[in-house]
């Protein structure tokens, strides 16, 4: 059955909204762009021609995104999949990709053009649609880049539901060390919203520049570092925590070190608990730090499918409740209200512990650099996932492209009878 035919041409899709960091005051946005050649995606290499000063780059990301333990400078840790990984099924009557999506190309022929190279659609453990390029396939992980943290601030709120951490008490009171610092007279919900004050990390090729000096600390780029933790320590707020908006990695690796104190246990660990809950399949990883500790603001490396189970786990209500309840709670997002780009670029998108929500459509989205998107349909409980291979870390007309083609997909099955995208038994 061609259950995409026909839908696509008649959904009205008015998201068009970036997912990730808005351009701000103090500092050039180098990690956006846009109109590169896509020829040079397609340019031969051998592995000898991957440089740590490349890597990041057409051609060669590619293939340093799926291989990503090969080319961590700090290093990677495993994370385990599930001792008892969910049965996937494939849907007889799956979307079809052929189908025409905009300006004569087909759906599949805009993901190419978007340098998808990995998209899932996942419904009750049953795959709508699937896809893979780039040398990209099934069992291969991809750098989730800051699509990571959304599974930073799932572990915290693993731990707030416990009654191991408080999301009202300050950073510095579960981590001495912090006393006196910018970032420790935040609280852990300031910390999960991106409001603690910290800077926003948006030049990283600039020699000497915050988000440069960060990413030589995360294992990004090659340079001296001064020590992972000792950088969060050091920095200065340049807000009042809780006054706005500010999109800061240091926020996600704080929460790492968060949970690493609560639970008594290591990200790594704490990780694959995590994925026997959602069922993985496949090992992953998370990269290491300068100081040997780990970086889930962008850190860590998983398969298309095991992302989709994470989104599909969100989507079935089966995340911690103080997670909902912050991620949907608008009152409290100082997204819209304090981000300049909010009205013109993301209209009804609210944000929370490290998560991007589309109000009218119910939506829950996790977004990262060079195009990690995964979502989670909360009416209808299924993800949709796409890890991409873009030249830069955000190209925004291509950020909105997977994110149409995802509320497109949403609101087409939720018009669709359950039984018609389920495996026939």
């Amino acid at each position: 059955m061609k259950i995409i035919n026909q839908f696509i041409a008649t959904i009205v899709i008015p998201f068009a909204i970036m997912s990730a960091c808005p351009t701000v005051e103090a500092e050039e946005p180098s990690a956006f762009g846009s109109g590169f050649d896509v020829q040079d995606f397609y340019k031969p290499f051998t592995r000898d021609d991957i440089t740590p000063k490349n890597q990041q780059k057409w051609p060669y990301y590619k293939h340093v995104s799926a291989h990503w333990d090969e080319f961590a400078l700090h290093g990677t840790a495993k994370i385990s999949p599930s001792k008892n990984p969910a049965e996937l099924k494939l849907a007889q009557d799956r979307l079809d990709l052929n189908t025409e999506y905009q300006d004569g190309k087909s759906f599949l022929d805009s993901m190419v053009d978007t340098q998808v190279k990995g998209f899932v659609v996942l419904k009750d453990n049953v795959i709508l649609a699937e896809f893979y390029d780039n040398g990209f396939n099934v069992t291969d992980t991809n750098l989730l880049q800051s699509a990571a943290k959304t599974y930073a601030a799932i572990l915290v709120h693993q731990l707030v539901d416990a009654g191991k951490i408080k999301l009202d008490v300050k950073v510095e009171n579960i981590l001495p060390d912090f006393k006196g610092t910018s970032m420790g007279v935040a609280t852990v919900q300031q910390v999960l919203d991106h409001t603690s004050g910290m800077p926003q990390l948006l030049d990283f090729h600039t020699p000497g520049a915050l988000g440069q000096l960060w990413e030589i600390e995360i294992g990004l780029q090659s340079g001296k570092p001064r020590g992972h933790r000792a950088l969060i320590t050091e920095t200065k707020a340049n807000k009042k925590p809780g006054e706005t908006w500010q999109y800061s990695d240091m926020n996600t690796d704080t929460l790492g070190l968060l949970a690493e104190k609560a639970s008594g246990k290591k990200l790594p660990e704490l990780l694959s608990d995590l994925y026997v809950t959602i069922g993985a399949n496949h090992e992953g990883s998370i990269a290491l730090t300068s100081d040997g500790t780990y970086s889930p603001c962008y850190g860590i490396s998983t398969s298309a499918r095991d992302y989709a189970f994470f989104h599909q786990w969100i989507a079935q209500g089966k995340a911690p409740k103080s997670y909902y309840a912050s991620v949907t709670d608008i009152k409290k997002s100082k997204f819209s209200k304090t981000n300049p780009l909010a009205d013109s670029t993301f209209p009804g998108v609210e944000y929370g512990s490290q998560s991007y929500y589309i109000v009218k459509n119910d939506v829950i989205y996790s977004s990262g650099s060079y195009g990690q998107q995964g979502y989670s349909d909360l009416k209808n409980g299924l993800s949709i996932v796409f890890l991409s291979d873009w030249a830069v870390n955000w190209e925004v007309a291509k950020g909105n492209d997977n994110r149409a083609r995802a509320i497109a997909i949403i609101n087409h099955l939720r018009l669709e009878s359950s039984s018609n995208f389920l495996l026939r038994q």
